[in-house]
């Protein structure tokens, strides 16, 4: 199948299908499915945002002074959108290919396997713009009752910019579903690059790296991008240049990671 094919199988009818298929499974048990992932980065914004701001003095964002609360809130919304989709797609992707067997169930019907592996990518980023809408309803409640400045209009953007970064996070993340023999070797993918990822991009701290391959690296980074969008939305009300970052950077992920993770899992499910 050509790259073209494999790409434009997004809109088919099939994917969505796959789509439809996760979220009908997820519905039947949601409050145990929701609650404790969606609960992770409130517990962070109640222990770093609100614990560490009496320690942590005001400093300059963009041109005004904000407090760490704040900061770290837009930092929460960037991790959900990144955590979620990536280990969405690492393990619950795994288990329904590897021991539940429910891929090869699908690839029995006329579902073809580009569409399995979208069905996966927008599943996965949809869980990830459920649970951010779960942390920006927090955050709104946090900004109503003075805790942080944030303008709440602008968390209802939150959702959609984290669909988008979730498609490319969820594809990078189906291609070590691929590859690793065992559900143990996702140690490997999470704690050597879920984790690092989800600390040196602007979430929890600034990061301004002196070195002029450090800040490319960082301009390629959706996680970086998705973080300084909502810091700048939700304190601007302007995501200024990162959401163009967001967009590129995305797309730059999404379409190679997605060629590959079809033509690896084809050859893991398929034989081929």
């Amino acid at each position: 199948m050509s790259a073209v094919r494999t790409l434009a199988a997004v809109a088919d009818w099939r994917s969505w299908a796959v789509f439809r298929r996760n979220a009908l499974v997820f519905l039947r048990n949601w409050r145990t499915a929701v609650v404790p992932p969606a609960m992770e980065p409130v517990i962070f914004f109640l222990a770093f945002g609100i614990g560490f701001s009496g320690f942590i003095e005001d400093f300059a964002y963009r041109g005004i002074d904000i407090n760490y609360a704040t900061y770290v809130a837009a930092g929460l919304i960037a991790y959900t959108g990144f955590g979620t989709p990536y280990y969405e797609a690492l393990y619950s992707a795994y288990v329904r290919m590897f021991y539940q067997k429910t891929w090869d169930g699908i690839l029995a019907t006329q579902v073809e396997l580009p569409s399995v592996v979208w069905g996966e990518i927008l599943w996965a980023a949809a869980r990830g713009m459920a649970n951010i809408s779960i942390v920006a309803a927090v955050v709104a409640v946090f900004g109503l009752i003075g805790f942080v400045d944030v303008k709440p209009q602008f968390l209802l953007f939150m959702p959609l910019l984290g669909f988008v970064a979730g498609c490319a996070f969820a594809a990078f993340a189906l291609i070590f579903t691929a590859i690793v023999p065992a559900i143990d070797h996702k140690n490997y993918p999470v704690f050597l690059i879920g984790w690092p990822l989800s600390l040196v991009s602007n979430t929890f701290f600034p990061i301004d790296p002196q070195s002029t391959t450090l800040r490319a690296l960082m301009q390629i980074n959706p996680v970086y991008h998705l973080a300084e969008c909502a810091r700048g939305l939700m304190v601007l009300g302007d995501p200024g240049s990162h959401l163009f970052g967001l967009l590129g950077s995305s797309l730059l992920f999404l379409v190679p990671c997605t060629l590959l993770s079809v033509r690896l899992t084809r050859r893991r499910v398929l034989g081929d």
